[in-house]
């Protein structure tokens, strides 16, 4: 009787011991908040506003700045100049508690290692009564691989100038570190307001060979 006691007290040790070890090699998804930029509105060092395609260091999703607030590149046309190639976006409406907010932004980024994109988040919330500051507006990277970095670099008001108290423009900075090899590295970015999600926008960056 002691030794099927005995053989009863390993058998429960062993089991016990592989329960720890499971929960101990669990891996949950990753959880990174967006958080500011300490140079936050600070224009980045880049090639002047008029930089023409194939300028080194110019890229046509830089960050510019003409009269009516920051944008891509991309999106500044001058007479008789060419134009950069446009920054694919993509829109997506999302269920607020009240109504809904649309969202345009880049969901596919294509780039190489050790490079920086930008991803702007045009935010309408003048259907959503329940936003009252778009500004406040949280973001939550969930499921960002090893090596893939996102910091909220600036925001502003939409519409000229910024007069759109109900809509915003955010600048998401993603870095991309050089020993990220080649491939596709989807995640998404949740959007939180005063303590609530609003919901989530995918993304995918292809790290190019």
């Amino acid at each position: 009787m002691k030794r099927l006691d005995i053989v009863l007290a390993v058998i429960l040790s062993v089991m016990m011991l592989i329960a720890v070890s499971c929960t101990k090699t669990a891996s949950p998804s990753a959880l990174s908040t967006i958080s500011q930029s300490p140079a936050t509105n600070t224009p980045t060092s880049i090639p002047p506003m008029d930089a023409t395609p194939g300028t080194p260091g110019a890229a046509n999703d830089d960050i510019v700045y003409p009269p009516g607030g920051f944008t891509y590149r991309s999106n500044v046309h001058q007479q008789g100049q060419p134009d950069w190639p446009p920054v694919p976006q993509n829109e997506i409406t999302l269920a607020t508690t009240s109504s809904t907010i649309d969202i345009q932004y880049r969901e596919y980024i294509e780039t190489k290692a050790g490079e920086t994109r930008n991803n702007i988040i045009f935010l309408n919330g003048r259907s959503a009564p329940d936003i009252l500051d778009p500004l406040q507006i949280n973001y939550v990277a969930v499921g960002l691989p090893d090596g893939i970095s996102i910091q909220k670099d600036q925001q502003m008001y939409g519409g000229i100038g910024g007069q759109d108290k109900k809509s915003a423009r955010i600048v998401l900075k993603i870095f991309i570190a050089s020993q990220v090899k080649p491939g596709e590295y989807p995640f998404s970015i949740h959007l939180e307001y005063d303590g609530k999600e609003i919901g989530s926008i995918p993304c995918t960056v292809k790290v190019l060979e």
